[in-house]
């Protein structure tokens, strides 16, 4: 058995957003990232909070025209936590039509903090 430390890998959530509501359906692993007891209901309006204002405008901007096309979209985001830790996520979505008319959002959320800050070291 190899003795060399198994690296972690960051959390996968799987998520869907139901457009003629925008009521939310997520695994644990959404709820874990974003420091959420399992289970709780949750809003759209009260995560959406939860992003930095730029997050929220670039996840606005995204969402408005992946719902309009039918298409798709990826991006990174920062939140806080309900505990006041900030993190980064990386956010990816796609739309489920039904006669080219967009239904559904769905998609995976994955931390990316420990990328982000490496990056961010390496180019200081």
């Amino acid at each position: 058995m190899d003795a060399t430390p198994q690296r972690l890998l960051p959390i996968h959530a799987r998520w869907e957003c139901d457009l003629s509501d925008d009521s939310l359906t997520w695994s644990d692993g959404v709820y874990d990232l974003f420091g959420i007891e399992r289970g709780t209901p949750v809003t759209r309006e009260a995560i959406v909070a939860m992003y930095s204002a730029e997050s929220r405008e670039e996840l606005r901007r995204l969402r408005a025209a992946a719902i309009a096309e039918c298409g798709s979209f990826t991006f990174e985001a920062k939140i806080r936590r309900p505990d006041g830790q900030l993190r980064w996520i990386r956010v990816t979505a796609d739309v489920e039509a039904e006669n080219g008319v967009a239904r559904y959002l769905y998609g995976t959320k994955i931390d990316v903090t420990d990328e982000i800050i490496a990056m961010s070291r390496a180019y200081a």
